[in-house]
């Protein structure tokens, strides 16, 4: 009797103290952390994609704390200077959430509605506002914050002509610099007015992070370059011809100073390439720099983490995880902690001896089916030869990087066609410009071997496994939502005079319903340099959320296929009549 009381009365003195008695039990689950956020504690809050959760880290002890759903599927966390505070991206939700990070905990203090799909949030060190970039929707918004009170309020938003992602607010939370999702656009504005500035290019696409370096006095990109006149035969990939990975830096004064040509490359930049000859650099990510001069660099496409002492300095590799794709510092710059996509996982980075100190499991996770092993593969860089790139580096998040490529599969060389979107896609052969595939199996397998350049890689050959697991994964990416749904924009009556003018032209006998294209190749007045001249028609599904057209992407707007460029039969349609195609096929 006595044992049970002292049993008892020990529980409700853990309890009262805040304490449990049993350790935590992560559940068995995919997480996919995307996102990372260091707490004035010490300890790491994990967004987690598909879980829509929170993992609470403590890195010193290399354990998983907690874990707590909060949304429907995370896209990044930010945590608020000096408090014990965050905010999160939900972008299945497309809310803005307010967390508390307690010892054992993480607590939903508001929920906030933001423009259609969030995904990534910069806060100001004023503690004000912080800002919202969204990606189908094509709008940066600006939220106040107000911890006293728990509030968080949109205040405004500025609408972008490209889908953003990356942002970069700088110390004094007066200039803002927010990445192209997919293709080289770069916008420049003033905060808190969230005033356009312009927008400017990079000589590359697929942004993988932000971060200033502040003794150069330059904002370094990491990213990548594709050549379209470097064809992906063996020794043109193995000495780096066809992509390239690494880092630009671009001056402040070219950031934020006179804007002559605010459409313009920036000028006054610099490269520092990661990859070199026979080892590649698929999809450099996130850009760590100490107070030291160290730049830590997450490969995302192979796993790895790189450093330098300086951008000029040769860069040392080192293997750590499957897709790296977040990173902080600790706050003694003493250790470096990554988010591992499909590792599941937080990885701790010695940065004084460079080595991995240390792997913190999310949770046990269930065995990988086909569709998880696609998305895999369709991220690994080293499924290529010697990871210069992955299928992820051309077709950035499944959708389009908007750049040409030479890449043999239609049995042509020194015919550059624009990458096409995959999204929504996987049942809308045939594939290839010239509709030379007319399975998306064979299309995969092609892939592979001409593009990739599997069968040249050191190690072994793609199997039927991994073709029919990357086929599974192709199958589940979604259509993006049109820009007038993200928008949340009526359907007016322009929208049906443009639906009714698409049937009477006889759009749709190229674009059929429901597909909104054809198996059929026809003569839209285009040569490519091979001479062909019938093309298979995309689909017009997703087309609102496309910004290069055309087999070698020289129409870059919708108004330019259907005015500039005299599409369909040679154009000679009225400005009214173009409008209102524009205005429909906005909506698909």
């Amino acid at each position: 009797m006595l044992k049970r009381f002292s049993q008892l009365f020990l529980a409700g003195l853990y309890l009262l103290g805040g304490v449990s008695l049993f350790a935590y039990e992560p559940e068995e689950r995919f997480r996919r952390p995307v996102a990372l956020a260091l707490m004035q504690s010490g300890m790491l809050v994990v967004a987690n994609r598909d879980a829509g959760s929170v993992s609470l880290v403590n890195p010193a002890e290399f354990k998983l704390v907690f874990e707590r759903k909060v949304g429907q599927r995370l896209s990044d966390v930010k945590s608020i200077p000096d408090s014990r505070y965050l905010v999160a991206t939900d972008e299945e939700a497309s809310e803005l959430l307010l967390l508390e990070a307690l010892e054992d905990d993480v607590k939903i203090i508001r929920r906030s509605a933001a423009p259609h799909s969030p995904v990534s949030v910069a806060v100001a060190k004023s503690k004000a506002f912080v800002t919202v970039a969204s990606l189908w929707s094509r709008r940066v918004s600006l939220f106040y914050l107000d911890l006293d009170l728990g509030e968080l309020r949109i205040d405004r938003f500025v609408d972008l002509p490209f889908p953003p992602r990356f942002q970069w607010m700088d110390e004094t939370a007066e200039r803002l610099v927010v990445c192209d999702a997919f293709a080289d656009k770069v916008a420049i504005l003033t905060l808190p007015d969230l005033r356009l500035l312009a927008i400017r290019k990079l000589p590359g696409h697929n942004v993988g992070g932000i971060s200033s370096d502040t003794k150069g006095g330059q904002l370094l990109f990491s990213h990548q370059i594709l050549n379209p006149f470097a064809p992906t035969l063996k020794p043109r990939v193995f000495w780096g011809a066809v992509m390239k990975n690494g880092l630009t830096g671009v001056e402040f004064s070219e950031l934020f100073g006179t804007l002559r040509h605010p459409q313009a490359l920036f000028a006054r930049r610099t490269f520092y390439p990661v990859g070199v000859n026979g080892k590649g650099a698929g999809e450099p990510g996130q850009i760590l720099l100490t107070k030291a001069g160290v730049v830590i660099l997450a490969i995302r496409g192979t796993g790895e983490v790189a450093f330098s002492d300086s951008l000029s300095a040769p860069w040392t590799r080192i293997c750590v995880g499957k897709r790296l794709v977040a990173g902080v510092l600790s706050q003694d710059e003493k250790q470096a902690y990554f988010a591992d996509q499909f590792g599941d996982s937080v990885h701790v980075v010695d940065v004084e001896t460079r080595s991995l100190a240390d792997s913190i499991s999310l949770g046990p996770t269930p065995k990988p089916g086909l569709l998880q092993r696609g998305e895999a593969l369709f991220h690994d860089s080293n499924l290529s030869l010697d990871g210069w790139y992955s299928c992820n580096s051309c077709h950035t998040g499944g959708h389009t990087s908007g750049q040409l490529n030479d890449n043999l599969d239609d049995h042509t060389i020194g015919t550059p066609k624009r990458i096409p979107s995959l999204l929504g896609t996987a049942e809308t052969g045939p594939w290839t410009w010239n509709g030379l595939q007319g399975s998306l199996t064979t299309q995969v397998r092609q892939t592979l071997a001409t593009t990739l350049r599997n069968g040249d890689r050191k190690v072994g050959l793609a199997t039927h496994l991994d073709e029919e697991s990357l086929v599974t994964y192709l199958f589940t990416l979604p259509l993006p939502p049109p820009l007038s749904e993200a928008r949340e924009e009526p359907h007016d009556a322009e929208v049906l005079r443009g639906k009714l003018l698409f049937h009477k032209l006889g759009c749709n006998e190229c674009h059929r319903p429901p597909l909104l294209t054809s198996p059929d190749e026809y003569d839209v007045g285009f040569e490519d340099e091979s001479g062909l001249r019938k093309f298979n028609p995309p689909s017009l599904h997703g087309v609102s959320q496309r910004d290069h057209f055309f087999h070698d992407g020289s129409a870059g707007s919708l108004q330019e296929v259907l005015d500039s460029a005299g599409h369909p039969d040679g154009g000679g349609l009225t400005s009214s009549q173009v409008a209102r195609l524009v205005a429909y096929l906005r909506t698909l």
